[in-house]
Order: structure tokens, then C-alpha cells, then sequence
């Protein structure tokens, strides 16, 4: 439990003891402490930019360095915040589901990340978690940072076309008739100026997502500037609905698609269940 220290009680930073909070507080009410506003600002921030740093959240709160720090340390205390391996800070799974209360899909996740971090040295190619924030995927979380085999490193928060990765196709693709007609509605006319070379028609796309579901994970290549790369993701479902994709990138010039296939999608198939892959 945190209490409250000499020096928060004498920093006008931290309680709201000023004329401005003062002026703000409701009728009948104690002045606010504004050391919890700033928390509530901070946690804010971060749901809405993704994760931050340090120095990002204190120019954006327009907050000292020192109390961006201190509302951090607290947060990530609790749970609430953690800090990812590129110094930057993100809300958890315990703070997301404040909104809401019980989510299965955030918990489900949480499962599901700490399996893609076990089985990691295992798979030693980067994977990656994402979500669909239409109309693009989010990348949840990625293990590029403890694999040696990242070329180009995929971080928590960034956004990347549904259509153009395995994890989005996998997304799409396994989703209800219902809501695939409907993402795609808006996706298939503004799909990549270079997915003619992929797919000729919607037909042909509709064909490969078929194709998908019949084998259970999604495939894509991507040009790089020495080789390219190759990705197989498999869907993370919640009462029948993908809710995410978990998914491998791997250079063909290393590894062809038959030797990942037999290689990696068995550790996919087994995180995507919440399992460490053996």
C-alpha cells in the first residue's frame, strides 16, 4: 500500500492545495488531490498515444520529469503500467479493464502474450500479437527485441495495414461471413496499390481466405531489400470470433515455407491457446 510521504505533502504538485483547484472543486466537496488527477491524466495519455516515454508523457501533461516519474512508479507499482524492453510505458491489461470490468478478450490476451515471451528462445524468429483497430492492426506486443533474427522491429503501438500482413488476413479470414463482408466493405477499396499482384480480383481474394480457414493459418510474403519475408500467423478466438493473431516472420532466404510450416506453426497453434510451446 502507498501512503503518502513528507515531501508529497508539502509539494504543491501533488496535493491540490492551490487557488486553481480550489476554484474547481464541487460544491460540498474536499479539494481534489492532484496528484490522482495526475495519474488519471497519465493513464489517459497512454490509452490514447499507445506507449510512451518518459520524456513523451512529460511534454504532452506538461509535467515535471520528476512527477511523471513518481506517478510511474506508482502506477507500475500496482499494476496498472508496465514498462516495455524499449523504455517506454503502457497501460496493462489490469488498467484497460477499468472501463469495462471483465473483458474476456483482454484476458485472454494477457494469457497469450506470456506464451508468445515463454516460447520465444524457442522460436528465436520475432513474432508478433496483434489486434485489429480497424482499419489497421495494432500491434500488441512482439518479441523482435529478444530475437536476433529481426530485421526490421515491429513495436507495441504501431499501427500497419490489415490486407498487406498475415495477421490481419488471418483476422479477416476467420471472422463471421457477418463482420468479414462488413471489414471488408471498407478495406477491399482501399487494399494496397500493389495487391493486384497478389490477388487479380476479389474472387481471388475471397478464394485465399477460403483457403485460410480450410488449413487453419494465414500466409504472406513480403518483399525485403536483400530477400523476403515470410509470415504465417494463426487466429486467437473468443466465442468464435478472432479477437487477434499471433504470427512469425522469417526470412525465405533462410527458412522456406515448408520447413516454418513444420517448424513454427506448432509453437503458433499452442500460443494462440495460451500454451508455452515445447
Amino acid at each position: 500500500m502507498y501512503e503518502p510521504v513528507a515531501e508529497d505533502l508539502a509539494d504543491d504538485d501533488e496535493l491540490g492545495a492551490g487557488l486553481g483547484d480550489r476554484r474547481n472543486a464541487l460544491p460540498g466537496h474536499p479539494t481534489p488531490v492532484r496528484v490522482l488527477l495526475r495519474g488519471l491524466e497519465l493513464m489517459q495519455a497512454l490509452s490514447r498515444h499507445g506507449p510512451l516515454t518518459t520524456a513523451s508523457l512529460s511534454q504532452k501533461l506538461r509535467l515535471a520529469r520528476t512527477t511523471v516519474n513518481r506517478c510511474l512508479a506508482t502506477l507500475e507499482g500496482t499494476g496498472f503500467v508496465e514498462r516495455l524492453p524499449n523504455r517506454r510505458y503502457a497501460l496493462t491489461a489490469k488498467a484497460v479493464t477499468l472501463s469495462h470490468g471483465f473483458d474476456a478478450a483482454t484476458e485472454r490476451l494477457e494469457v497469450v502474450r506470456a506464451a508468445m515471451h515463454a516460447s520465444s528462445s524457442r522460436v528465436q524468429w520475432p513474432m508478433s500479437l496483434m489486434r485489429l483497430h480497424f482499419p489497421d492492426m495494432f500491434i500488441e506486443d512482439s518479441t523482435d527485441r529478444e530475437s536476433g533474427f529481426a530485421v526490421q522491429h515491429f513495436e507495441r503501438g504501431m499501427l500497419v495495414p490489415v490486407l498487406a500482413t498475415a495477421s490481419g488476413r488471418a483476422v479477416v479470414a476467420f471472422s463471421s461471413p457477418r463482420v468479414r463482408d462488413s471489414l471488408l466493405e471498407h478495406l477491399w477499396p482501399n487494399r494496397p496499390a500493389d495487391s493486384s499482384i497478389t490477388w487479380v480480383d476479389r474472387a481471388a481474394f475471397d478464394r485465399e481466405m477460403a483457403q485460410t480457414r480450410e488449413r487453419g493459418y494465414a500466409r504472406c510474403v513480403r518483399p525485403l531489400r536483400l530477400t523476403e519475408q515470410g509470415s504465417f500467423a494463426v487466429p486467437v478466438m473468443v466465442d468464435g470470433e478472432p479477437v487477434a493473431a499471433i504470427a512469425v516472420r522469417f526470412a525465405l532466404s533462410a527458412v522456406s515455407f515448408e520447413d516454418a510450416r513444420k517448424r513454427f506453426l506448432p509453437a503458433l497453434f499452442d500460443i494462440a491457446l495460451g500454451k508455452i510451446a515445447h
